[in-house]
């Protein structure tokens, strides 16, 4: 049997710094909490599980913690495989730098550990989708962790969605019909573009709105609630509410990237007409 918490402990040694942070997959909020305690001070650690009990459980600690998709216990020896997208993944959405030293602790469904340089990982699926669309990597990055912040934080103790639609204007708006006055229009670039991060709490703010929040490429926020047309010939999917739909149906119809925060958590990306990518947030 794997003694998973004396590899964790040997692979920090007392006379030097070995990780900058630590990513541990599991389902057990025991076998975590034990981790935890062997993990020097100072050390990032967060975690990735597919139980919303065990990121529940772990609100009450300072252990930051992430619902992914993905089912661990399912996956099998699978999870190797996918172990590069989820760091790739965690680099795009900002929770991992890229170039840090990354101690990985699989607890779920196999115990082991594994030394990761983040340095050395030459593909970004983020990256690729980015290059697919015609938008800066950053652009991408930082729309992402808008999203994220919407879907953690609701607005004034409630849960709320929102559709964030980047490319092209005069396509966006033309299978769009304005609901509300733009609040963007007459501010400068700097007050509206998505780079900025102190600009994030407006846009969450303007996400409250019914509609769309619309970007260019560059990340310029144009125009905010915007009723999404969408025709006939795009329908539901299994599961799917209006707020996805009109996600994925903009993003086929307007030739972007669209990004739809559910009010229950879930982060949604569209490319073309087809989600590209999903995590959901507890």
């Amino acid at each position: 049997m794997v003694d998973l918490v004396s590899m964790v402990a040997s692979s920090f040694p007392t006379d030097r710094r070995t990780y900058d942070s630590v990513l541990m997959l599991s389902n057990s909020t025991r076998k975590i909490r034990m981790v935890a305690e062997v993990i020097p001070k100072g050390i990032e650690f967060s975690v990735l599980s597919s139980q919303s009990r065990v990121i529940e459980s772990l609100n009450e600690t300072n252990i930051a913690a992430t619902m992914i998709e993905e089912n661990l216990s399912s996956m099998g020896l699978f999870i190797l495989t996918q172990l590069h997208d989820l760091i790739l993944q965690a680099i795009g959405e900002g929770r991992i730098s890229r170039g840090e030293r990354i101690l990985v602790v699989l607890a779920e469904p196999v115990d082991g550990v594994f030394s990761i340089d983040t340095t050395m990982l030459n593909a970004n699926r983020f990256a690729n989708l980015a290059q697919e669309v015609g938008i800066e990597l950053e652009v991408l990055t930082k729309s992402m962790e808008l999203a994220r912040h919407i879907a953690s934080r609701g607005r004034e103790g409630h849960s709320i969605g929102a559709i964030f639609a980047i490319g092209p204007l005069p396509i966006l708006r033309k299978h769009s019909t304005a609901m509300v006055l733009n609040p963007f229009k007459g501010h400068n670039s700097d007050k509206r573009s998505i780079l900025i991060k102190d600009n994030h709490e407006t846009f969450a703010e303007f996400a409250w709105l019914d509609g769309a929040v619309f970007f260019n490429k560059e990340g310029i926020a144009s125009d905010a609630g915007r009723y999404i047309q969408v025709p006939s010939g795009i329908s539901t999917k299994s599961g799917e509410g209006g707020r996805h739909l009109a996600s994925r149906a903009i993003s086929q119809l307007g030739e972007c990237l669209a990004i739809c925060v559910s009010s229950s958590g879930s982060i949604t990306l569209y490319v073309n007409g087809r989600d590209r990518y999903k995590v959901k947030m507890i």
